[in-house]
Formats: C-alpha cells, sequence, structure tokens
C-alpha cells in the first residue's frame, strides 16, 4: 500500500531516496523504519547513534504536519558539519538537500518522511507545495497500513480485528463477490439498509459501487472518498474502505463497518486540540447534527458554525466528517 503511494509522489517530486520512520511517543520513544520506502540500509543501520544530532528531525518535530526544505531547517555552513550529512559521505551517499513532513497518524504515533537528493540542486517552493497536498493522502494511507499490519490474512485476519477493534468487517473481492463477514456483519447490515437495497448474498448496492469506484482511483484519490457515513434515529454508520496486501490471488478489499452509539463524548486526545466553542461543535458533530441544527443549538448563525466545523477539520488534520468520526472513533473506548 504504501509502495503504491510513493509512486505519484515520485511522479512529482524527483529524489534520490526516500525515509519513512513511524515515531511511537515513550518513553522510551520508539522508531520503526519502514524498509519499502526506499531509504538506504546502511544509513538506517546507524541512526540510533546520528538520531541524537539529526536536524531533521529536531526541526520537524517543532513544526509538525509542515514541509520543510533543508533551508528552513538549518543554513548550509551548519548542514555540512552536521554529523548526519558528513556520515554519509563517508558512505558514498553524499546527502546534499533534504525536505522532510512528520505527520500525526494518531494522538502518539507520528510518521516522518523524508526525501533526499545527492547533489547540489535545492528542492523548490513547488515541490514543496506538492507534497504538502499529499500529506493527507499518506495520513490516511498509512493509518490504513497500520489497520492491516499482523501476519494474518483474509477471514482470520477480519475476525481478529473485529474483535479487538469493536467493529464488523466484510471481506470482498470487486467487483461483487464476497469471501467473508464477521459475525455480527449481516445483522447490522439488515438494521441499516431496506431489504430492497441489499443484495441477496453481498453487500447493499450503494456499498459495492463504491468499492468498484475505488478500484478505478490511485491510492492518493482514494483517500478522500474511501468512508462512507449513514445516518438514522440519531445514530451513525461509518463503513471504511481498504485494500488489502497483495496475496496469492484476486486483490481483496475489506469493508470496515463502524456504528455509533446514540450518544457520544469527544475523545480527550482530540478535545485538547480545540478551543471550548469548537468542542462544543465537535460534540454535537459526533451526535449526528447538522449545521443548522448544531447552530440552532448553540445559538450562532448557520455561517459561524460552518467555521467551526472548518477549523475543526484544519486542527484535526481531517478534511470531512466521515475522516473525523473515524479519527474520533479509534480513539473510543467500547460503551
Amino acid at each position: 500500500m504504501l509502495r503504491e503511494g510513493r509512486q505519484p509522489l515520485a511522479r512529482l517530486i524527483a529524489s534520490d531516496y526516500m525515509a519513512m520512520c513511524i515515531v511511537t511517543a515513550g518513553p522510551p520513544v520508539r522508531y520503526q523504519w519502514l524498509e519499502e520506502a526506499g531509504a538506504p540500509n546502511k544509513l538506517l543501520a546507524q541512526y540510533a547513534s546520528l538520531q541524537p544530532n539529526d536536524f531533521v528531525l529536531q526541526s520537524v518535530v517543532r513544526r509538525r504536519g509542515t514541509v520543510l526544505r533543508d533551508s528552513e531547517m538549518i543554513s548550509r555552513r551548519e548542514l555540512v558539519r552536521s554529523p548526519l550529512y558528513l556520515q554519509s559521505r563517508d558512505m558514498g551517499m553524499n546527502l546534499e538537500q533534504v525536505m522532510a513532513v512528520l505527520l500525526e497518524i494518531q494522538p502518539g504515533v507520528f510518521c516522518g518522511i523524508t526525501l533526499y537528493r545527492d547533489r547540489r540542486r535545492a528542492f523548490s517552493r513547488r515541490e514543496q507545495a506538492a507534497m504538502q497536498f499529499l500529506t493527507r493522502d499518506f495520513t490516511v494511507a498509512i493509518r490504513n497500513s497500520r489497520l492491516i499490519a499482523t501476519p494474518s490474512r483474509g477471514d482470520r485476519l477480519l475476525e481478529a480485528l473485529s474483535q479487538r477493534q469493536q467493529f464488523e468487517t466484510i471481506l470482498m473481492v470487486p467487483p461483487s463477490t464476497e469471501i467473508h463477514r464477521s459475525d455480527r456483519a449481516s445483522a447490522l447490515l439488515k438494521k441499516w439498509f431496506p431489504l430492497g437495497e441489499s443484495a441477496r448474498r453481498g453487500p447493499p448496492a450503494c456499498l459495492l459501487e463504491r468499492l468498484n469506484a475505488l478500484t478505478r482511483m490511485d491510492i492518493h484519490e482514494r483517500a478522500r472518498h474511501d468512508t462512507m457515513d449513514f445516518r438514522q434515529d440519531n445514530q451513525l454508520l461509518l463503513v471504511n474502505f481498504v485494500e488489502m496486501p497483495a496475496h496469492d490471488g484476486p486483490r481483496q478489499w475489506a469493508l470496515f463497518l463502524h456504528e455509533f452509539p446514540k450518544s457520544i463524548s469527544l475523545p480527550s486526545q482530540l478535545a485538547k486540540q480545540l478551543t471550548p466553542r469548537q468542542i462544543e461543535v465537535a460534540e454535537a458533530m459526533l451526535n449526528n447534527k447538522s449545521d443548522e441544527e448544531i447552530a440552532e443549538a448553540l445559538g450562532i448563525k448557520k455561517n459561524t458554525a460552518k467555521v467551526h466545523v472548518r477549523d475543526i477539520y484544519e486542527s484535526l488534520k481531517c478534511s470531512t466528517r466521515g475522516d473525523f468520526m473515524y479519527q474520533a472513533l479509534q480513539l473510543m473506548k467500547p460503551i
């Protein structure tokens, strides 16, 4: 999945090396390098000794979510004297130019993405803007990769995830072949979709249509369409579509079905990133209130409610209500 996500970035921005690292807050702080990103193993093997003096890490930590070029991190004079640069030269790599970003995947879990060039050709502002544009797509791709990061496959994977994450799952081979569904998936589909809308031996037509549309998109376009939400009786059903890791046979997709209870509280990890008024708006969003209903409940204008929603998305690094709900769901304890 991440290898596919690199392709659009490689077409937009030429680089000689790319490094991706999952950083988990400690103590101790843990670093997990993703070898499929293409970083040179000989550099990663010695990173522990370089980490205390890694100017890239120090810079992106201070400005999380913002793509930085090396000129915004450190002066050229300091760069060529840095242990990271000197060690790279000793290895014959010559890391002359750098551009990087640190993304928050979920509270306490981050991913650093760094591009290197081994010649003196600075990354341009246009390339910086292109990488910034793709940051949300990478966040979604990495989040999904972590969700299915397990040696299990197929129905065993889905059952394990369902029990651990408190959702139901359906395993599909597009366009419409169902391989497996978890224990309560059938009851959940029957509850949420009229009989006429649901295929006799498969998910409802609306889910199949979205699934097949996603198979025709590249990984970055998918990030904007991989979630559907449905509302009824003050409840919410969130459906997340995730392409499974490659294996023998046709490529499989998993549909993750999350049902939200009637009353939801905003997880504290999200609340601490918002203002008191934004928390009120976010609580209303979690409880299926429309912009009009939020405005009426809080005694504000509809446009003001929309501004609060926009600011919440910006603060939490999400672009749709479905994405916001998905973030909240990952932090919830079963009720």
